[in-house]
């Protein structure tokens, strides 16, 4: 390498991207290990604003996908909760065990299962829960 090559920085402009050399009159050398710093290049490396947007997008997705349970409406959640209550009876413990089994519902029946596969299924699983819970 020549003496007025060694003497040269390549600095990347943050702003515009565009490579500057910038002429050194002595050596410059890194504090730690003693190394000479000139005849390198120095690049910041940004993220542009679509690496932004997708890699927002991607863990918003996930994120909603974990923090997100489909459940089933408030309609067919209580239609659960009173079938619950009549079938079982109107006690406090009975009221419990029903919120509990409902509650736990949530993931297994959302509003989309709970049409296709209608009312018998939801008893059942219903029923289900309600054993789990009493237990």
């Amino acid at each position: 390498m020549s003496k007025e090559k060694e003497n040269l920085l390549e600095v990347e402009c943050p702003h515009c991207g565009a490579e500057n050399d910038i002429k050194l009159s002595s050596e410059i050398k890194c504090i730690e290990c003693d190394k000479t710093l000139l005849g390198k290049k120095y690049k910041s490396f940004l993220f542009s604003a679509t690496t932004v947007l997708a890699l927002g997008t991607g863990i918003g997705a996930v994120g909603d996908s974990y923090l997100n349970i489909n459940r089933a409406s408030v309609k067919t959640e209580y239609k659960m909760m009173k079938q619950c209550i009549n079938n079982y009876g109107n006690y406090s413990s009975v009221r419990d065990t029903c919120a509990c089994a409902v509650e736990s519902m949530a993931g297994i029946v959302d509003a989309q299962k709970a049409r296709i596969y209608g009312s018998g299924w939801l008893s059942d699983v219903l029923e289900e829960k309600y054993n789990d819970c009493k237990d």
